[in-house]
């Protein structure tokens, strides 16, 4: 049995002792499995088609693969398309003109944030559940990229598009206005505040304090299918690693290298997860080319020294 660093709450320590079984079940019989299944389910679709509305369809089946094998991706996918339903009624009330983004961008926040109550998980924020969809819409509870990707299905119920913004620190949406003629930025991990020029530079500051990191329109640009999945599996790659979680480390790992074969950080972390699981050899050889792609890396020297160590011990 592995043990957590980080609480869990009753109606779900059940279902993580079922989850730490199954994982433990199914890596001795073929890791290559898992694996398998993100290509055919999740990578097959993400790298053909950068379709970012059906992030939240990505997310359900990370959460399958990596912990919740039972969960039916279709149910959730209808659930949430429920609350967009509701919310198109809502809109249909207000009268027959259209309405405009702004008030579009009200009611899904009513709907989500007062309705429905759903609520960022500030108390328990790097708990590896919050990166789990299906764990988020039972809970009622999210950090920001999933809060985003909720909100990216519920507002294509209702025929308005979000794009996701790989904003640092901080993950955002926004909605690009008719002949590009501006956006409108939307955090919903702080119940769908639109977000001007002062409140993004505060977030900035607020991830990198004393960085001084300008503003630029670069930061907000549309993140692909791709960069927003990665970032998730980056996110419990972190919690996995502070719970000491090497194999499910090991899995979200290779799913990332899955979807971007070149990804410096996780070839780098591949050589490191070899060497805990004592193949020196491979390591060097994964580790030798993370330099190769990224010799200019910040951790390049940290690097070298670990490549150095493995070569004195072998002689």
């Amino acid at each position: 049995m592995i043990r957590y660093i980080f609480r869990l709450p009753n109606q779900i320590s059940m279902i993580d002792i079922n989850m730490c079984s199954h994982l433990r079940t199914q890596l001795a019989a073929d890791i290559n499995s898992w694996i398998q299944d993100w290509r055919s389910s999740v990578v097959t679709y993400i790298t053909s088609s950068d379709d970012t509305d059906r992030l939240a369809e990505y997310g359900l089946h990370l959460a399958r693969i990596l912990a919740y094998p039972s969960l039916n991706v279709s149910e959730f996918l209808l659930s949430i398309d429920a609350l967009g339903e509701d919310i198109a009624r809502a809109l249909k009330k207000g009268g027959n003109n259209p309405p405009r983004p702004t008030q579009i961008i009200e009611k899904i926040n009513d709907h989500l944030f007062n309705v429905q109550k759903f609520k960022p998980n500030t108390e328990d924020y790097y708990n590896p559940l919050n990166s789990y969809l299906n764990i988020v819409i039972e809970r009622k509870r999210g950090i920001p990229i999933t809060l985003c990707i909720l909100y990216i299905r519920v507002a294509r119920s209702v025929n308005f598009k979000m794009y996701p913004v790989n904003f640092p620190g901080h993950f955002l949406i926004k909605h690009i206005l008719e002949d590009d003629s501006g956006e409108i930025i939307v955090d919903p991990f702080n119940g769908g505040r639109i977000m001007d020029d002062y409140s993004l530079k505060a977030l900035i500051d607020q991830a990198y304090p004393q960085q001084n990191i300008p503003l630029t329109h670069a930061l907000l640009e549309k993140a692909t299918a791709a960069q927003v999945v990665i970032r998730m599996l980056n996110n419990l790659k972190g919690s996995y690693y502070e719970a000491q979680d090497m194999d499910r480390y090991n899995i979200a790992n290779e799913m990332v290298l899955a979807i971007d074969p070149y990804n410096p950080d996780a070839i780098r972390d591949k050589g490191i997860v070899l060497l805990k699981k004592g193949d020196p050899l491979e390591a060097l050889k994964i580790l030798n080319s993370y330099l190769e792609i990224n010799p200019e890396a910040d951790d390049a020297d940290d690097v070298l020294d670990i490549i150095r160590q493995i070569r004195s011990e072998r002689g």
